[in-house]
């Protein structure tokens, strides 16, 4: 997501990586997106178009976390765009100040929301928490209760006071922990379910990208994040599509009794998830706009769903 997040790799960086593969030469790059997390290119060269990503958040180790659950996604063929390997069988490269990584390009486009891509949504979601998890791989969620009490500590010293936004916060916090303390089954998350982290052709998906949130957690965490990426239009919960997506998650992984009682907290837990990660990329000390009317659209959602 673009925050007037200013471009930082250029073609001679890219060339420079390149060299450590059987590619062949640089034909052309384009910026795809870029943002607080991430640069993403579309990168031709004389063999091949692939994605080149530049990791401006993940640590080297969370990189290799990743990089070794892809390898356990390959085992039940997950849908995704996995990393190439180099000359050596490496995958990390050091490029300037961050490390990049190099994908499979899987053309395709964005979804519509509707009944189709709902359904698609909720079997890989499903799919997803059957993977082994591996303690090679293990990392913890960044959206957690106690990570939104740290940040409310913030609050007051913020140098931007959004008095209702924080106000909202903290009682939805305070509101949310009683419901999301349960043991439930956990097991490993992608986090970010939304249209521009998927690719679909004819109304089937392809891949899910962008698996640098990808945690150990809860998994009904992910099933209420799919359901705010793929089951809300124009900011209402549209049920038609909320029943296609449990329908289709239920096939691979049945849900107990007791996740289907939480699930409405769930979803509300995924939306203030995403109120927390605006908050906390420097929402309290830079002044941005979109932010705040982001911000202000999940506050919405949430207070629907309450009622």
């Amino acid at each position: 997501m673009d925050f007037h997040v200013k471009i930082t790799t250029t073609e001679k960086d890219i060339n420079r990586v390149l060299s450590s593969y059987d590619l062949g030469e640089l034909k052309s790059s384009t910026n795809l997106s870029f943002g607080y997390a991430n640069e993403n290119f579309k990168v031709s060269t004389q063999q091949t178009d692939i994605l080149f990503r530049v990791c401006k958040q993940q640590s080297k180790d969370d990189i290799e976390k990743e990089i070794a659950l892809m390898k356990e996604l390959m085992k039940i063929q997950f849908p995704t765009s996995y990393p190439i390997a180099d000359k050596k069988g490496g995958y990390i490269h050091q490029l300037n100040d961050n490390f990049c990584v190099i994908y499979q390009f899987i053309t395709g486009k964005q979804p519509e929301i509707n009944k189709e891509s709902a359904g698609e949504i909720g079997k890989a979601a499903a799919m997803l928490s059957q993977v082994s998890v591996e303690n090679s791989f293990r990392k913890n969620n960044a959206i957690t209760i106690d990570n939104c009490f740290e940040l409310i500590k913030e609050f007051p010293i913020a140098k931007f006071q959004y008095n209702d936004i924080y106000s909202y916060f903290i009682e939805q916090t305070f509101f949310l922990q009683n419901y999301v303390s349960y043991e439930l089954p956990k097991g490993i998350i992608h986090g970010d379910y939304f249209p521009d982290n998927t690719i679909f052709e004819k109304g089937k998906l392809k891949a899910v990208i962008d698996f640098e949130e990808f945690a150990y957690d809860t998994l009904l965490f992910d099933l209420g994040m799919a359901i705010n990426g793929f089951c809300f239009i124009d900011n209402e919960l549209k049920t038609d599509l909320l029943e296609e997506t449990i329908k289709s998650y239920n096939q691979i992984r049945k849900l107990s009794t007791k996740e289907i009682e939480l699930l409405p907290y769930y979803i509300q837990w995924a939306a203030h998830g995403m109120l927390y990660w605006h908050l906390r990329n420097n929402m309290l000390f830079e002044e941005n706009k979109t932010q705040v009317l982001r911000v202000m659209e999940l506050m919405d959602r949430v207070k629907k769903l309450r009622k």
